[in-house]
């Protein structure tokens, strides 16, 4: 099968080298002739990157490995669901950092879907990299979205030398504004103790990085900088505002690191603001 991969960066040549195993030509950020669509793009970039190939995408399914937000606040799978309405929609997310993907290390993805996700996952699963299947599209994408905000203040206490009691507090009170955003928009309340969002959390990902950079209290101008691209966590920060008016939905947990991020609200500030 011949499998495109729009955005080849760290985790887009991560899950190439999967696919390899499992027999399949990469096409590499071209879709003209291939069976499926892999998008590891940025979040903010999935829509755009997908219509740069429109003339050429004709009946492939579609997976997005991207976690997080459209540029003006919707679910991915609202905004493809109007630009590729002819076209089977996937999401593929879970802990899978790009390095142990590589490594062959043991891992494992939820695929969610509507119908023919069996299909899917027999390209993709392979003996270490394992698949489980969802039909709670809303759920996953809320949950891989959110965890990287979630994530990101974890660091931040870390950096800030809080100890573990302080990070599992955020940790917890974090998971669960994320899973009450996810139920008020119709996802399962399950999802969200499953691989897409406890599951990634406990992961030393670069938005847990990036969070204990800022929790030193280095500037984020300064570390944005040295970076190509807008970390997702980052970016759904960043356009809080927007997400929440276009999800009709309050995000008290991002507003709290918007203010520590950009509006020069102490951490210990922060932390005691959570609710």
């Amino acid at each position: 099968m011949k499998i495109s991969i729009l955005g080849y960066g760290t985790f887009g040549q991560a899950i190439a080298t999967r696919l390899i195993i499992n027999g399949h030509e990469i096409l590499i950020n071209e879709v003209k002739g291939s069976d499926m669509i892999l998008v590891a793009t940025p979040s903010y970039r999935v829509k755009e990157a997908l219509l740069e190939h429109k003339d050429f995408i004709i009946n492939q399914k579609i997976i997005i490995c991207s976690k997080g937000f459209n540029e003006d606040g919707d679910l991915i799978s609202t905004v493809l669901g109007k630009e590729f309405p002819h076209n089977s929609i996937y999401f593929l997310y879970g802990p899978t950092l790009a390095e142990g993907l590589i490594n062959g290390d043991l891992s494992a993805m939820v695929l969610a879907g509507g119908s023919s996700k069996e299909e899917v996952k027999k390209q993709i699963e392979s003996q270490n990299l394992k698949i489980e299947l969802s039909d709670d599209v809303v759920g996953v994408q809320i949950g891989a979205a959110m965890k990287n905000v979630v994530t990101i203040f974890v660091g931040i206490a870390e950096g800030a030398s809080y100890g573990q009691n302080t990070q599992a507090y955020i940790f917890t009170k974090g998971l669960q504004e994320i899973q009450k955003l996810g139920v008020s928009l119709g996802a399962e309340p399950n999802t969200f103790i499953g691989l897409t969002c406890s599951g990634d959390l406990s992961l030393r990902s670069r938005n847990r990085l990036l969070g204990i950079e800022i929790g030193k209290g280095r500037k984020i101008e300064n570390i944005v900088a040295k970076k190509k691209y807008m970390l997702e966590g980052l970016a759904t920060i960043k356009n809080h505002k927007n997400i929440s008016s276009k999800l009709g939905v309050e995000l008290p947990f991002v507003d709290i690191l918007f203010s520590i991020i950009f509006e020069g609200y102490s951490v210990e500030e922060g932390i005691r603001r959570i609710v």
